[in-house]
């Protein structure tokens, strides 16, 4: 996904919940226009702001990139990997949608290692 794409399902999960922007941004700890900024697709989001944003929605990850889209199901598929991303390319999953979502969680890894760790200090 890119900024615009990134920006416009952070618009339609504020929307789907009947929330405010002043309410999401201090969720994020950001001032409501660098949260503004972040939906009109200026600026990505981090990943830890991802994962905070899925988190105060109730959606996995998975559903924060890819909206509606089906999910990749490994059991119901054989243990190749090419047959589970080809059936879900004709279930409707494209590669583009794929690479993109690898293409953010690659940008944003750094970010994720953090995060694990202090998540892990938690426990």
């Amino acid at each position: 996904m890119n900024k615009k794409e990134i920006g416009m399902r952070m618009f339609a999960l504020r929307t789907e919940h009947h929330v405010q922007q002043k309410e999401v941004a201090a969720v994020l700890g950001i001032s409501p226009s660098a949260y503004c900024d972040r939906e009109n697709g200026h600026v990505i989001p981090s990943a830890l702001e991802v994962v905070k944003l899925a988190e105060y929605y109730g959606v996995g990850l998975d559903e924060f990139f890819r909206g509606g889209q089906p999910v990749l199901n490994m059991q119901d598929h054989s243990s190749n990997g090419y047959n589970v991303i080809h059936s879900q390319t004709v279930n409707g999953l494209s590669d583009e949608l794929m690479q993109r979502f690898i293409d953010v969680m690659a940008t944003n890894a750094a970010a994720l290692e953090k995060l694990a760790t202090v998540l892990s200090s938690k426990v």
